[in-house]
């Protein structure tokens, strides 16, 4: 880059490049030793260049090609831990024989709960206390799971109206191209508020619009806030939510909600129960005290809802897109058979929807939400299962590549299969081992154990409910006719679907509301 800036400038301006580019290289060379000292003392091998500008680099390219680092090592070191240079330090990767390690840990070494705080930033993004006194989680774990039979008829009501809302064909067109992220992202917004703050805030374009933007910022803001010394963060969070997708705005909708909401507890008011209240049955005083606090709790929800639900959601149907006729059809028709034969929407009638069901699992399978899984922190020294003893103070991880696409466990492992564990399912005579919320040690996009993902039951619910009233009212393909899927797009270790990539829907002749 010097080189060709010197061929082009005068020589006065040469003159002074040649005098200021020491002063420029010496700070750079500083930052750079300094970066490599507090960052690489594991004591393990890593991939890329050697030395302290080789760390810098690769934990540069470590943004754009993550994947590429982890296969480098995994195909050098053979299994064993190694390290990746990151933009916030050494991640130690272990071998996927560690996974029972990271199943069984305690939190005492391998800690996840302080892994998640760092990794959303959680004290700048929302607050402190989120992990501190995680009862969202416990209200998920149990409330929710146990009410979501409850939920199936508000869910497909706000299915239905909001579909007929955001497909509505503009006037003389038989078909709509829309871009599907973005339409997933406020359909799966709608649809989740309708559980989670009933119907008087889920309806409302603008907070959809507002959270939706806090949801989808905030795995790049935490992102950018751990690339920075932690005295800068605060701030920087602070100027970059001011701007854009920060909890203020959403916020603002939510906190008379709930205000309104222990009004009506205090006045003996029996209202519609959903999931925040649910929130206020667990929360402690001082948070009843302060909605505010209870609002980040709400919002809390929120992300991960629509962080994962809308990136499941979009895999899966851009694959769906890419069938043919007679396959959509056996899906439709497994989808109608559940329907009859259970008399609706129900527990029994979703479960018997099992090529959707295997659908979202080969998503879960092929995408995840990223490169990785597992993630925790160590926070004492501890041994893996070769015998490596790994330092306290790092981040550690599982490479899911081994895992997901393991051609001993899953033939074929590179072919995306929207029947894969549908036909397991039919030839083991099996309804729970092929499951899409069922987690195993080769199966770990929701994690394992006792911190696997407690909101998979209900994303399941949902996104079964979305797909297949979409499946069965509307044509689903790509422009121009294609069956490709767009190729994902990759920053640092996430993988999200094309946003920009469109479908186009069809009206099915005769068969507007068609499921039960």
């Amino acid at each position: 880059m010097v080189g060709l800036w010197r061929i082009t400038v005068s020589p006065p301006v040469l003159t002074t490049a040649m005098q200021v580019e020491p002063l420029v290289t010496i700070p750079v060379v500083f930052v750079a030793f300094v970066f490599y000292w507090t960052h690489n003392q594991t004591g393990l091998p890593r991939v890329g260049k050697s030395g302290p500008l080789g760390f810098i680099l690769t934990a540069l390219k470590s943004i754009t090609s993550f994947a590429d680092l982890l296969d480098e090592g995994l195909n050098k070191y053979g299994g064993k831990a190694f390290v990746v240079p990151t933009m916030a330090g050494s991640l130690i990767v272990a071998g996927p024989e560690n996974v029972d390690l990271f199943k069984s840990s305690d939190d005492t070494a391998i800690n996840q709960p302080i892994s998640i705080d760092e990794g959303l930033q959680l004290m700048h993004t929302m607050n402190a206390r989120q992990q501190a006194l995680p009862f969202q989680a416990v209200v998920v774990r149990t409330d929710l799971t146990r009410a979501i039979s409850a939920f199936i008829p508000e869910v497909l009501e706000e299915t239905r109206l909001a579909m007929a809302e955001a497909f509505a064909l503009p006037f003389g067109e038989k078909s709509m191209t829309l871009p599907l992220f973005h339409t997933m992202t406020h359909l799966v917004a709608r649809i989740s508020n309708r559980a989670m703050l009933g119907t008087s805030v889920c309806r409302q374009e603008q907070f959809l619009h507002d959270v939706v933007r806090f949801a989808e910022t905030i795995t790049l803001y935490a992102q950018l806030l751990k690339w920075v010394p932690r005295i800068l963060r605060s701030p920087l969070y602070f100027l970059l939510s001011s701007a854009f997708g920060g909890p203020k705005e959403p916020a603002r909708v939510i906190i008379p909600h709930l205000k309104s909401l222990l009004a009506e507890r205090e006045q003996g008011i029996e209202s519609s129960k959903t999931i925040t209240d649910f929130l206020i049955n667990l929360a402690p005083p001082e948070e009843i005290a302060n909605p505010k606090l209870l609002a980040m709790r709400v919002l809390n929800l929120n992300f991960g809802s629509i962080h994962t639900s809308s990136i499941f959601g979009t895999h899966a149907l851009f694959h769906l897109a890419t069938l043919s006729e007679s396959e959509l059809d056996a899906i439709r028709h497994e989808i109608i058979e559940a329907l009859e034969s259970e008399g609706g929407y129900n527990k029994a009638s979703l479960a018997k929807m099992r090529i959707l069901d295997s659908t979202l699992r080969e998503v879960g399978r092929v995408y995840s939400l990223g490169f990785i899984g597992l993630n925790r922190v160590l926070i004492k020294p501890a041994s893996l299962v070769d015998g490596t003893v790994v330092p306290s103070g790092y981040n550690i991880t599982i490479p899911l590549k081994p895992i997901h696409f393991d051609e001993n466990v899953y033939p074929e492992p590179y072919k995306f299969d929207c029947f894969r564990f549908s036909k397991l399912r039919a030839s083991e005579h099996s309804d729970v081992k092929y499951g899409f919320t069922t987690v195993e040690k080769d199966f770990v996009p929701f994690g394992l154990g006792k911190h696997a993902c407690p909101g998979r039951f209900f994303a399941s619910m949902e996104l079964k409910i979305m797909i297949s009233h979409l499946l069965l009212n509307y044509d689903l393909s790509f422009p121009d006719g294609t069956k490709e899927v767009p190729k994902p797009r990759l920053f640092n270790q996430a993988v999200f679907p094309d946003t920009k990539a469109c479908v186009v829907l069809k009206p099915r002749v005769g068969q507007a509301g068609q499921d039960l």
